[in-house]
């Protein structure tokens, strides 16, 4: 079954599966050039082009409070991670969590606690995908 994997270097941390009602959730991934402007004495304009670089964002439910626990320790790591979604390709990308959101998951039985979760992961360094 595919994983999905998130942490530092040589500790990643296999992610909870994911759990839906209806379709399952879509992981958009985007990406943004990674370029150098600089103006020059005649007042043109020279751009470098160093390759794209992917923006995840991730989306879960369900999820309990343990697992919670395990997106919020990773978001107060402060430092590059690791990332590889198996359900896309098999490729690790250096990233770094630039937004982290969690929010109570409205259940109809009051005795599960559940939540879910958002965040933005930004890779650091085409360069480095393995």
């Amino acid at each position: 079954m595919a994983s999905v994997w998130l942490g530092p270097n040589g500790s990643e941390t296999r992610l909870p599966i994911l759990m839906f009602m209806g379709s399952p959730p879509a992981w958009p991934v985007s990406t943004k050039k990674q370029i150098e402007k600089a103006r020059m004495s005649d007042r043109s304009i020279r751009v470098a082009f160093f390759g794209d670089l992917k923006i995840f964002q991730i989306a879960y439910g369900f999820l309990t409070n343990d697992e919670l626990t395990i997106f919020k320790n990773l978001n107060a790591l402060n430092q590059i991670l690791r990332f590889k979604n198996e359900h896309e390709e098999d490729v690790w990308y250096n990233v770094v969590i630039t937004s982290f959101s969690h929010d109570p998951e409205r259940t109809d039985i009051r005795q599960l606690d559940r939540y879910k979760i958002s965040m933005t992961l930004d890779e650091t360094d085409s360069s480095l995908r393995a």
